[in-house]
Formats: structure tokens, C-alpha cells, sequence
């Protein structure tokens, strides 16, 4: 089982590989997990990876057994989050100013062992 801390470590350290990314490769070069096309075949919706991780992790921080309504995690999510970390390396690390902020609040964070999430191990980013 994975708990909640673990969790948001790995979608914090996921969309911040995605905004470094973004801001070595530009911003509108990141992919979009999910399209609306009209019939003209125009895209009138979207949601990016990045926002997608980051809703996610809203998404399990506010919620009060992790996901809320919003998602459901299972082993299709990870597989998507290990695609998304392999999408968005980069060969020279950048210091994000977000990521130690964010990290240092959840580690402050009083945890309840009671909650976790899926029925999946997350180790170095993949399923186990």
C-alpha cells in the first residue's frame, strides 16, 4: 500500500520535472494527457501533463481519504506517472524553487497511517 506522504513526494517530484522541463524545452512543447476536438478536428479543451500531475496532487493533499471524487489511482495511474517521468528528463538538473517549499511543508505535514492509498508499491517511481 502506498500512504499519503509517499505519494505526494512522488507527484512533487514529478511535476517539478515536468516545469523544468517545460521551462528548458518551452512551455508549450509539454504534451497534453487529454484532448477535446470539435468536428473540424480544432482543439477547443485540454488538459496538459502538468496539469494533470498537478491536479493529482491537489487532489490527494485536500482530500480527505487521498483522492477525493476527483481520481482513482490504480495500476494504469502509475504506469501513466512512470511514462511521464521518462517523457520529461532533462540532462542538466535546475534547481525549482517550488519543489523545496512544497516538500518541506508536506514533511511538517501530521500524517494518518490509516489512509492509504491503491494497493501498489511505488519504488524508484515504478510499480511493484
Amino acid at each position: 500500500m502506498i500512504d499519503r506522504k509517499l505519494l505526494l513526494e512522488k507527484l512533487l517530484h514529478l511535476r517539478s520535472r515536468i516545469e523544468n522541463w517545460g521551462h528548458q524545452h518551452g512551455w508549450k512543447n509539454i504534451d497534453n494527457y487529454k484532448e477535446r476536438k470539435n468536428r473540424d478536428g480544432k482543439i477547443v479543451w485540454k488538459l496538459s501533463d502538468w496539469e494533470f500531475v498537478d491536479s493529482m496532487y491537489g487532489a490527494v493533499y485536500n482530500g480527505k481519504s487521498g483522492f477525493g471524487n476527483d481520481y482513482s489511482f490504480n495500476k494504469d495511474t502509475v504506469k501513466t506517472w512512470n511514462r511521464l517521468w521518462k517523457r520529461y528528463e532533462i540532462d542538466v538538473p535546475r534547481d525549482n524553487p517550488n519543489l523545496k517549499a512544497e516538500w518541506e511543508q508536506i514533511q511538517q505535514m501530521e500524517w494518518d497511517d490509516d489512509t492509504p492509498l491503491g494497493t501498489y508499491e511505488l519504488v524508484d517511481n515504478k510499480v511493484k
